[in-house]
C-alpha cells in the first residue's frame, strides 16, 4: 500500500496538522483520500482537490491511499478508515459504485467517476440521499453528439470502443446508443477484454464514420494500436477524455479533472467543516467541458473544423 501524505502532490513541506476546521473549531477532523491501481484521472482529480482543500481548510488532516495494488485492496483500506476517519474520498467508478451497495457510516465524496445515478450509487445528483455526495466527469449525451456533428457533420454511422467490466462502459454504451437512435445514426460497438480482441474487433469493423473511444482505460490506453487500423481507411477518432487525444485521436471532450477536484474540496468543507447535510450538496458536474482538438491528426485526414470551434478548443500541436 502507497500512503503518502498531502505534500506528495502539492509539493509542500508539510500538510498534516491535528485540526481545527475552517473557523478554528476545537474539534480536530480528519479524512482519507482513496483510489485504486495507477491512473491518471484520480490524480488529476487529486491534483484540483488537495490545493482547494488547503486554502479552505488547512487545518484538516488528509490520508492520502493511492494506486493501491487492486480494488479489493481499495475496499479493505475503505473499511479501516471507516472507523477513524471523520469522510472518506473514495475515488474512481468502482469506488462510486461500491458505495452504492453499501451503508457507508461516515460521509464519503465521489470523484473521477462517471454518472453516479447510472453506477447505483446515488439517486438524485441535485439532493443526494444516504451519505455520498461529490462531483462527477458525466457529460450528457446529447451535448456529446453536438459536439461531435458540430466537427463531423456528415457521420452516419459510428462504432463505440468499450472496455468489458469497466463500470463505466454499460453507462457510456447505453448513453451513445439511445442518441444515436434519436438522431438516425447508425450505432456499432466493440466490447473488448484484452488489447488483442479490442485490435481484432475493431480492424473487423470494417468502414465506420466516426471511431469513438469510450473513457474506459483499456480503450484509452492504446490509442497507438488503433491508428493504424483507422488511419489508413480514413476514419477519426474521437474521445470521450482528453488524454487520447494527445496519443492521436483527432478529438476529444472531457471533464476538467482539477477543476472537479476543486469543487469536490468545496464539498468536503461544506459537510465536514461547515455542517451541511449531504442531500443539500449536490453532486456536481462541469457544465463547460473543454473539447481538445489534435491539430495534426485533423490535418493529415484532410479535415477542416469550425474557426469558431477551434476558436475555443485546446489544441494540440
Amino acid at each position: 500500500m502507497k500512503k503518502l501524505s498531502y505534500i506528495f502532490l502539492v509539493g509542500l513541506v508539510c500538510w498534516s496538522f491535528v485540526a481545527a476546521g475552517v473557523d478554528g473549531a476545537a474539534q480536530a477532523k480528519e479524512i482519507a483520500v482513496i483510489w485504486d491501481t495507477k491512473t491518471a484521472m484520480p490524480q488529476n482529480v487529486t491534483m484540483g482537490f488537495l490545493p482547494k482543500l488547503r486554502e479552505l481548510a488547512p487545518d484538516l488532516k488528509v490520508n492520502l491511499f493511492r494506486e493501491l495494488k487492486d480494488f479489493e485492496e481499495a475496499k479493505r483500506v475503505f473499511h479501516e478508515c471507516e472507523s477513524k476517519m471523520d469522510g472518506i474520498v473514495f475515488l474512481r467508478s468502482s469506488g462510486a459504485e461500491y458505495l452504492g451497495k453499501i451503508n457507508p457510516k461516515v460521509p464519503c465524496f465521489i470523484g473521477a467517476c462517471n454518472n453516479p445515478v447510472e453506477l447505483g450509487t446515488i439517486n438524485n445528483l441535485n439532493a443526494p440521499e444516504g451519505m455520498v455526495t461529490g462531483v462527477t466527469y458525466y457529460i450528457p449525451y446529447a451535448q456529446r453528439l453536438d459536439i461531435i456533428l458540430s466537427l463531423f457533420p456528415a457521420t452516419k454511422s459510428i462504432a463505440l470502443l468499450v472496455e468489458k467490466g469497466h463500470p463505466s462502459g454499460p453507462i457510456e454504451q447505453a448513453g451513445t446508443q439511445a442518441e444515436c437512435k434519436a438522431r438516425g445514426i447508425a450505432y456499432r460497438e466493440v466490447v473488448a477484454t484484452s488489447l488483442d480482441e479490442l485490435v481484432r474487433e475493431t480492424r473487423a469493423l470494417g468502414k465506420v464514420d466516426l471511431i469513438i473511444l469510450t473513457n474506459t482505460r483499456l480503450v484509452m490506453d492504446n490509442v497507438v494500436s488503433l491508428l493504424p487500423i483507422a488511419t489508413p481507411m480514413g476514419i477519426p477518432i474521437f474521445s470521450y477524455a482528453d488524454r487520447p487525444v494527445k496519443a492521436g485521436a483527432v478529438a476529444g471532450i472531457a471533464a476538467d479533472d482539477r477543476k472537479l477536484g476543486a469543487m469536490l474540496a468545496e464539498s468536503v468543507v461544506d459537510v465536514l467543516l461547515k455542517g451541511k447535510p449531504v442531500s443539500q450538496v449536490p453532486v456536481k458536474t462541469d457544465t463547460t467541458p473543454q473539447l481538445t482538438i489534435n491539430e495534426p491528426m485533423m490535418q493529415s485526414l484532410g479535415l477542416k473544423f469550425p474557426e469558431a470551434v477551434m476558436k475555443n478548443a485546446a489544441i494540440v500541436r
